[in-house]
């Protein structure tokens, strides 16, 4: 016992020794230094102030919003479709967290951002999964190369005994769970027990069980319709009809404002019953509904009032005719809601687009997708009007089993014409399924120009009337009909506006009825049927009257690299022996060579006047940019998106 006794004493006096002379380094080395008060302990103390005290709580929310960005996402869409780009989620949610436990001033602002919004993802969206996914696989010293575990169900049921075992009220604070496909198939039965505790839960990602009546998802259907009478989106799709009829009675989730219907076999009068007890419904999605028909839209007393939209998308509803959309905007609060309008495969015509640009005063985004099988209509039909549209789908194909003359040739003219005759001035974005479409736009006839000569003189006309100039004759807009696209425009009368022509035997001039040409420079994405991809081509207005318009499409930059031997190249070449090259349109289908100006004017960054490392990154006294050297580039055989 004595023996042992004094070896316990000994090793504490060498404890107690280690623990004096470690203390006696660090109060030499934080000692006050004469020579440079700056770095003094007292010094260190004075700036040792919690500036964020004196923050008011709505400046800190904002700051913690920073640290987690996703925590503010507060749309209605899943959790694949809501992802950020650049970013990883959890890391951001694991700094946010690392705030809330840094006082109880924090905590208290802090705990209201982590759970209003939560999103589940399975794994880190950066270079720190590889690492985690290789200590998941080491269980023990002995299994080194185990089965990884399914990393999204573990947080799934974490924040199930989390909100769960709570006290403080938590649940409460959830209005918004986002969840990975896979992980919401799985785990119904954790995701139900979630629901249970979040009474203000207004958009959860549920299993596609969920929307079809499946009888997997019968519990957690029934913990959503007792618990959660907030929600603000659902979607009913084929099997869900009897869903449907209880939201048609008028007791389930007032607040919807959201609705998808998906192939729902029903009567349109239970459907009109649905969509009139959702009086905050503002967006409606309708897809394979071979029964909504204009009568769902039509007023009638018998109806509850049809909900102020202000987003609605058709798809596959071969019923719904113009009527509906007729009654649709006769009501004057909807005209002025509605703002996005999308039609695919419906029995809306082209040529009866002008009656609902005309009807909604509030319109920005117009999309229609049709097959046509019949010619465009020879009728006069007015041209497309709408001052508030920013964006245009007019995708426009013929039928695979259409006739020559059901061409869309004319469906296009007649968009053409609507756009030269000024009836579109805001229209920013237009997107068709013509691939020559932009070249319609700038080929018309154009009026000649100011600076020219004066026209001979005409024996078989009046010679004693003045001869009339090019700026008096030529400086107003083509006398051609909008959209003839005549090539030979000559002048036949003159005089100022409005007055007879001297010649008797010569034809009048029609009067213009507007302005002719583009208002605005004009974006159009042309897709013919055997690509893939949009194209893109900017058509400019003409900027000085008699001009016509021009087209340019992107330039796009090739940066093919060439190893340079003895080092970096001058002239055309880069940074790193990287070849600058630019090639642009001419507007006419060909491309014109554009020298790389390496005097004078802006340098690039990473090109002139930066020197290459050797890690592939550029240093410059201007502030370059750093280039991502081949050393840095992450390669993982991980699939980060299992």
């Amino acid at each position: 016992m004595g023996f042992l006794k004094s070896l316990g004493v000994k090793r504490k006096d060498k404890s107690a020794a280690a623990a004096a002379s470690a203390a006696a380094a660090n109060a030499e080395r934080y000692a006050p230094s004469p020579s440079n008060p700056r770095y003094t302990l007292s010094g260190y103390a004075g700036r040792q102030v919690d500036w964020t005290v004196k923050l008011p709580v709505p400046v800190l929310t904002r700051i913690f919003s920073f640290v987690c960005p996703h925590a503010q996402d507060m749309s209605y869409e899943s959790c694949e479709r809501s992802a950020e780009e650049d970013a990883c989620m959890l890391c951001d949610l694991r700094d946010l967290s690392y705030c809330v436990r840094v006082c109880r001033r924090w905590r208290k602002t802090a705990v209201p951002v982590l759970y209003q919004s939560i999103r589940i993802d399975a794994v880190h969206y950066c270079e720190r999964e590889e690492i985690l996914a290789e200590r998941r696989k080491r269980r023990s010293f002995l299994n080194r190369n185990a089965e990884p575990e399914d990393t999204a169900r573990a947080r799934v049921r974490l924040l199930c005994r989390t909100l769960r075992d709570d006290t403080l009220g938590l649940g409460s604070l959830v209005l918004l769970v986002k969840t990975p496909y896979m992980t919401r198939e799985t785990c119904k039965g954790d995701l139900a027990r979630i629901v249970a505790v979040a009474p203000n839960l207004r958009y959860a990602d549920f299993p596609d069980g969920f929307f079809t009546g499946d009888a997997t998802c019968a519990t957690l259907r029934q913990e959503v319709e007792q618990r959660c009478l907030d929600l603000r989106k659902m979607s009913y799709s084929h099997g869900a009809e009897k869903a449907l009829e209880d939201v048609a009675g008028g007791y389930l989730w007032h607040n919807l404002e959201v609705l998808e219907l998906s192939g729902l076999v029903t009567d349109p009068t239970t459907v009109r019953f649905a969509l009139g007890a959702l009086r905050k419904l503002h967006t409606l999605h309708v897809k394979d509904m071979p029964s909504f028909s204009d009568e769902i839209f039509e007023p009638n007393q018998q109806f509850p009032p049809f909900p102020h939209l202000s987003t609605l998308h058709l798809e596959n509803t071969p019923a719904v005719t113009i009527r509906a959309m007729q009654a649709l905007l006769a009501d004057p609060a909807t005209a002025r809601a509605l703002t996005h309008l999308s039609l695919t495969t419906t029995a809306v015509h082209p040529s009866d687009i002008h009656l609902i640009l005309s009807g909604a005063p509030a319109l920005r985004h117009f999309s229609i997708t049709e097959l046509v099988s019949t010619p465009f209509p020879h009728t006069h039909i007015p041209p497309l009007q709408s001052r508030s549209l920013r964006t245009m789908h007019y995708e426009i194909t013929a039928a695979p089993g259409a006739s020559y003359t059901a061409g869309t040739a004319a469906y296009y003219s007649y968009l053409t014409t609507s756009l030269l005759a000024a009836g579109l001035p805001n229209l920013h974005k237009l997107y068709v399924r013509d691939s020559a479409f932009p070249e319609s736009l700038i080929e018309f006839a154009p009026p000649r120009p100011q600076f020219a000569a004066e026209s001979p003189p005409n024996p078989f006309l009046n010679n004693n009337r003045p001869l009339s100039t090019a700026s008096s004759v030529y400086g107003s807009p083509p006398t051609a009909p909008v959209g003839s696209f005549n090539r030979t425009l000559s002048p036949m009368g003159a005089g100022p506006p409005g007055s007879p022509p001297s010649n008797p035997q010569a034809r009048p001039r029609p009067q213009p009825r507007g302005p002719v040409g583009l208002s605005r420079e004009l974006e159009v994405y042309t897709k013919s049927l055997d690509e893939l991809e949009w194209n893109f081509a900017r058509v400019e207005p003409a900027r000085q009257p008699g001009r016509r318009g021009s087209m340019t499409a992107l330039r796009p930059v090739s940066a093919y690299g060439l190893e340079a031997a003895g080092g970096r190249m001058s002239g055309s070449w880069g940074a790193g022996g990287v070849r600058r090259s630019v090639v642009v349109g001419n507007g006419f289908g060909g491309f014109l060579a554009v020298p790389v100006d390496e005097a004078g004017g802006a340098t690039r960054r990473g090109s002139v006047g930066g020197s290459v490392t050797s890690g592939g990154s550029v240093s410059d006294a201007g502030g370059e940019w750093p280039v991502m050297g081949r050393g840095n580039k992450r390669e993982s055989h991980y699939d980060i998106w299992r």
